[in-house]
């Protein structure tokens, strides 16, 4: 009767997979490879031109789960490339293209770079003006616009943005406005068969939506924006390629493991997981970060690993049994 119960439940409801991915740093792990192993619905890796592992990683996860998805980041070095609003948007964009994604491209073998599904360009504003005010909004976004453009040329699809969490700042009014200046790039994002990200992470381990839209859910304000203005848009893939819990970004102080424990970080995945499905265009979320717990100490997945597999095998079954 139970279980009679427990499938009537299933089939009441829409049944989805578990949107929780990873991103990965430096080493393929043992908690990494159950995960992958588990068949998350995307993954993130860094620097797989230059990381064996890395590229390991994307052949075990293509050749199990050939319609999963996945992103690629390109760090861009020491000094890092950077550019101010000075500079012409759709020159920096080229420079970037030449000096840092094309240069990778070229060193990742065929075998590794055709199983890529998204590309992304600068992270976080790291290198260029974003958010800081409309104008600079604007100039991102004629930033993306050329190099969404230079990735589809490359034969990627572009991954823009790779939004900060709480941003665009500002008042209800200021974020659409900025993002009405940005809207360009995704148009372009869309039409180059992209997709577009923001970085998910709870400030406060809260599982208020009322708290958290403005946060790991801030990608909500997004599309009811573009609800407004852009219906095709507002359909438009979002992949997370960052989330979890973060404070400031510190490596050591800041992230789950400092700030909580693995019950009270996966009680916060289950719940995340649970939001994320209500929103049919977000794509998964690779949380930060598995492979690097020297450089990402407090941020390390490996000690929740176990649980995060289990989860997305959970689900699996649950959709399987529920038809």
């Amino acid at each position: 009767m139970t279980r009679f119960l427990l499938l009537l439940s299933l089939l009441s409801q829409p049944l989805e997979e578990s949107k929780l991915g990873i991103h990965l740093i430096g080493r393929l792990t043992e908690g990494a490879k159950r995960i992958i192993e588990a068949g998350p619905p995307v993954i993130k890796v860094l620097d797989p031109q230059a990381v064996a592992d890395m590229r390991e990683a994307i052949i075990l996860y293509k050749k199990k789960y050939p319609s999963g998805l996945v992103v690629v980041r390109v760090w861009e070095g020491t000094p890092a490339i950077r550019f101010s609003q000075s500079n012409e948007p759709e020159r920096s964009a080229d420079l970037f293209w030449t000096k840092v994604l094309e240069p990778a491209l070229k060193r990742l073998p065929e075998k590794n770079r055709r199983l890529i599904d998204y590309l992304e360009g600068p992270n976080e504003g790291e290198n260029c003006p974003t958010w800081e005010s409309v104008e600079s909004a604007h100039w991102f976004g004629r930033f993306w616009v050329r190099l969404a453009r230079r990735i589809r040329e490359g034969g990627m699809r572009p991954c823009v943005g790779s939004i900060a969490v709480g941003n665009p700042p500002g008042t209800i009014d200021e974020i659409y406005s900025k993002l009405g200046a940005f809207l360009p790039a995704l148009r372009t994002a869309k039409e180059c068969g992209g997709s577009w990200s923001y970085h998910a992470y709870s400030l406060q381990y809260t599982t208020d939506p009322t708290v958290e839209i403005w946060y790991s859910l801030r990608y909500r304000l997004s599309y009811n924006y573009l609800s407004k203005t852009d219906r095709e848009l507002a359909r438009f893939p979002l992949i997370l390629t960052e989330g979890g819990i973060d404070r400031a970004g510190n490596p050591h102080t800041d992230g789950w493991r400092a700030r909580g424990d693995r019950s009270r970080f996966v009680t916060w995945l289950q719940w995340f997981d649970d939001e994320l499905h209500k929103d049919e265009f977000v794509k998964g979320v690779t949380l930060f970060q598995i492979g690097d717990p020297q450089g990402w100490f407090s941020f390390d997945l490996e000690e929740a690993s176990d649980w995060i597999a289990q989860h997305i095998k959970r689900m699996k079954q649950a959709r399987q049994e529920g038809g």
